[in-house]
């Protein structure tokens, strides 16, 4: 498989070569992490044509709640599979007393479900709380 051809008029044909202190340097380096950019040639390009650059803030607040809500997410999930093989082994029996049991099994795996959801809405007006503040 070849490489798409480049757009002359977009294409990168000239070097030109930069020093810079230390100091600025470091700089470039920390707005690199927060941007959209992949490398510090392509942030300088950037700044030098002075296009759009998609600054990223990761807000340290909400890192424990993402990791609640996808452990949430996980537990869910499994439930999910749970209720999926229960159901299969409901249709594929004949006996009554089986099918009552899977019935019984499933209202259990349910009632789980209601109380991750009660975790999720609690954890939901949190975030809100935090990002609707005035």
């Amino acid at each position: 498989m070849t490489r798409r051809k480049v757009d002359p008029a977009t294409k990168i044909t000239h070097k030109v070569t930069v020093h810079l202190s230390q100091a600025y340097f470091e700089k470039l380096q920390r707005w690199l992490d927060h941007s959209n950019c992949r490398s510090v040639s392509e942030l300088a390009r950037s700044i030098l044509y002075k296009e759009q650059i998609n600054w990223y803030h990761k807000d340290a607040s909400l890192e424990s709640t993402a990791l609640e809500l996808a452990g949430i997410r996980k537990e869910l999930n499994a439930i999910g599979r749970n209720i999926n093989q229960l159901t299969r082994h409901f249709h594929s029996t004949e006996i009554p007393g089986h099918k009552m049991f899977h019935a019984l099994k499933v209202a259990d795996e349910y009632k789980k479900v209601g109380s991750k959801v009660d975790e999720i809405l609690k954890t939901v007006s949190e975030i809100s709380k935090t990002w609707l503040r005035k």
